[in-house]
């Protein structure tokens, strides 16, 4: 499945998309819709990162890394495996709630900072992170080049030699695509969470897909719909190579969202292993 996360509400459109979905301010709505699932999701993070950092030379422990964390859900599970986890995120009602949510222990082994996308590596600080990943589209928020090269540079600063960055990452086919529908849900108690989107296929001279959301939320009180629409930067297999062989990065591995290696054929939803030299 395709996920909707945005970095946070009115930034600059010249490397944001134009409009962030309507429920990113208000972290409970965003955590309840997309928590499920996401311990089985840190066991294959998990899995990749002991397979493809092994030549990273040892420390006591390795310290994991994600860029717009948004509400905290995977550095909560992280942190509650022991798992040293930094994140930031450009929200700061996100950064307050994901805060809120970590119990002692979990303060303890997960920094939260203020940042984002293109500028973080002055917070997060250089060599910090062994590992770090940018799950369910996520980089596709930032709708230029420029952007996303300034964002591969300044991960790079934060990674250390041979440290591993998996993005998660919906490719295109253009011309051959068509209108994809996916529905989410959640429930926490009295609130239930009901999301169905509608991703339409991007135009290859324009590069960006539409997303269309319909949200629908129920508590005790009553409840609402919201309707959003906004954009996702797209890239075909050769766009998205080209990119990462102009980054600081390799490609090391392309995984289906059971770990196991892509074949010839696009899927709908692929983790892109990429590894920064020695």
């Amino acid at each position: 499945m395709r996920d909707l996360r945005e970095e946070s509400s009115g930034m600059n459109t010249d490397h944001i998309a134009t409009e962030a979905p309507p429920f990113y301010d208000e972290p409970l709505i965003y955590d309840v819709l997309y928590g499920p699932g996401t311990a089985t999701e840190v066991d294959l993070l998990t899995r990749i990162e002991r397979e493809h950092s092994r030549s990273l030379t040892p420390r006591p422990r390795r310290v994991w890394l994600e860029p717009a964390c948004g509400s905290g859900r995977y550095l909560r599970v992280l942190a509650s495996r022991g798992q040293p986890c930094i994140g930031f995120d450009r929200n700061r009602a996100m950064l307050a709630y994901a805060q809120e949510r970590l119990g002692p222990q979990q303060k303890r082994r997960c920094r939260l900072l203020h940042a984002d996308l293109r500028r973080f590596a002055d917070a997060v600080g250089d060599d910090a992170a062994d590992f770090a990943f940018i799950p369910v589209n996520t980089l596709r928020h930032l709708m230029t080049g420029p952007s996303v090269a300034r964002h591969f540079r300044e991960m790079a600063r934060v990674l250390r030699p041979g440290g591993i960055y998996v993005v998660g990452i919906s490719l295109s086919c253009y011309g051959e695509e068509e209108v994809i529908e996916d529905r989410w849900e959640g429930r926490r108690g009295a609130l239930h969470v009901e999301q169905t989107i509608s991703y339409i296929p991007p135009e290859a001279a324009l590069r960006r897909e539409q997303v269309i959301s319909h949200l629908r939320i129920r508590r005790p009180r009553g409840g609402e719909y919201r309707d959003c629409s906004y954009w996702l930067r797209s890239y075909d297999e050769s766009q998205w190579k080209s990119l990462v062989r102009r980054s600081p990065f390799d490609r090391v591995a392309s995984l289906d969202d059971e770990g196991r290696a892509v074949g010839e054929s696009l899927l709908d939803y692929q983790l892109e292993v990429l590894r920064l030299p020695r």
